[in-house]
């Protein structure tokens, strides 16, 4: 079987690194995930963690220079793992599980190909009939819709050296999009998150270099002016569609591999994802302090239900 890392850059994300290590972690492993942390030392002093953690001084936030830092680490690690993913955070990748068994399973089966891109789909919650996450529940029992989002279809699993552009949207190789290998985009899955989220991006230190590129202009945004970026209109729920098929919005991209702007429409969650996405790790997997330590932590940003 294939040898896979997973790595991440973390900006004081409570809500969502410990979903993406879960993921991940069930995926390939928590010995191979690697964090680095940004502006995050809780980590440091964390008991229960269970992945690497690459700890960084608090510098000041620059896009270019992480990209350059993670497309290092990338490469390094290859020279250790057949392949790496890189994602943020609130980025969780998942093969179809109607064609393929684990992550292994679509290496193995697709190991011709050097690289991936994703089809990205942001998660969105209904404010006005879904209510805030339950930590207890997997994530897309509780959310109906997903965007196609050409952003997120991003080259993000290799096994080849590549140098990321600012957001990684892009690298230095030219597109290779997959079919059928899904990036859920969790920014929008929760509007109590979303706002606690815009209100640390809003202290981030920006680089003056990101300044004047206009790099993540969103983390300035009030919470109001966020929300109206990140979540549809809500008469966008009206148009939606119920069956998954994302083959006209995966042609185009083909078609224009920079069209970064496009958006599908939404579209229901198929049956057959609902479990890919926990989160909160399962009793077995951790000693009972931990379980309740862990479960702290998700009830103070997501709701419990009593």
């Amino acid at each position: 079987m294939p040898r896979i890392a997973a790595i991440t850059m973390a900006f004081n994300e409570p809500e969502f690194l410990p979903v993406w290590v879960e993921h991940y972690g069930r995926m390939i492993g928590h010995d191979h995930l690697y964090v680095v942390s940004y502006a995050d030392h809780a980590q440091r002093n964390d008991p229960f963690r269970r992945h690497q953690l690459i700890d960084l001084p608090d510098v000041g936030f620059d896009e270019g220079k992480r990209a350059a830092m993670m497309s290092s680490l990338q490469s390094m690690l290859l020279a250790s793992y057949d392949w790496v993913i890189m994602s943020d955070a609130d980025e969780l990748i998942v093969p179809d599980p109607a064609r393929y068994a684990s992550m292994e399973d679509f290496l193995e089966t697709n190991r011709a190909d050097p690289y991936f891109n994703t089809v990205g789909l942001n998660v969105v919650q209904d404010r006005g009939l879904e209510p805030a996450l339950d930590a207890r529940k997997p994530l897309l029992r509780q959310r109906s819709w997903v965007q196609f989002d050409a952003q997120y279809c991003k080259p993000l699993v290799s096994r080849v050296p590549l140098n990321w552009s600012p957001g990684f949207h892009a690298c230095d190789r030219p597109r290779r999009q997959s079919n059928d290998l899904y990036l859920f985009h969790l920014r929008a899955a929760d509007e109590m998150v979303a706002r606690a989220r815009i209100a640390r991006l809003n202290a981030l230190k920006m680089s003056q270099a990101d300044l004047m590129a206009g790099h993540s202009r969103q983390f300035g945004f009030d919470a109001d002016r966020y929300l109206d970026h990140v979540f549809p209109n809500p008469s966008a729920f009206c148009a939606a569609a119920d069956d998954f098929d994302l083959a006209a919005d995966i042609e185009h991209l083909r078609n224009a591999p920079h069209a970064f702007d496009h958006r599908g429409r939404l579209c229901r969650i198929p049956e057959r994802f609902r479990d890919a996405i926990a989160l909160a790790p399962a009793p077995a997997s951790r000693k009972r302090e931990g379980m309740r330590a862990l479960l702290d932590k998700a009830r103070r940003h997501f709701r419990i239900e009593q």
